[in-house]
């Protein structure tokens, strides 16, 4: 029969070498807080970018007035109108004989226009319509005219955007000019 040596419980001796491995060096460290010093700076100007005010777009006062227009439509259960007021510089919408609610429109100008191209006259280098609506309907049931839009923002380009009458929502197609 063979015996062994029993150990006795001890303390461990460890190696210099385990040690070394269970430890972070001073570089992996340091490029741990350089990454994260990097991520949390872009991420604190990404933030500052979503939180800075930017100037009212032209076609951003349209939709709005068309949301606010179709919505007072739909829950009021009556026909709502919506015309520019080129004077004034504003979009008015109203319900009958209810004050009309309004917002400035910040582009140069805005124009309704009919579905099909009708007058069209060369000016200035750039084809301009001339056969204009007043004012656009929406209804109770969520459509609205059929009618494009003709928009020149505050820098002087011109969008045309056909919207559609069933949804009021812009078509897929924008003729920019």
């Amino acid at each position: 029969m063979r015996l062994f040596p029993i150990s006795v419980p001890g303390p461990r001796k460890t190696t210099p070498l385990a040690t070394a491995r269970a430890a972070f060096t001073l570089i992996e460290i340091l490029l741990v807080v350089a990454l994260l010093g990097f991520i949390g700076a872009a991420f604190v100007n990404s933030a500052a970018d979503l939180f800075r005010s930017r100037e009212p777009r032209a076609d951003d006062a349209f939709w709005d007035a068309v949301t606010h227009a179709r919505q007072l439509a739909l829950e009021g259960n009556r026909i709502v109108t919506l015309r520019y007021d080129a004077e004034k510089r504003v979009l008015a919408w109203s319900a009958g004989a209810d004050p009309a609610r309004t917002l400035p429109y910040p582009g140069k100008l805005l124009e309704f226009l009919p579905v099909t191209t009708g007058g069209v006259v060369l000016l200035g280098g750039q084809l301009t319509e001339t056969d204009s609506i007043k004012s656009v309907r929406f209804y109770p049931d969520g459509c609205c005219d059929g009618f494009r839009i003709q928009i020149t923002d505050a820098a002087g380009r011109l969008t045309v955007q056909g919207i559609d009458p069933w949804t009021c929502a812009p078509m897929l197609v924008s003729l920019s000019k």
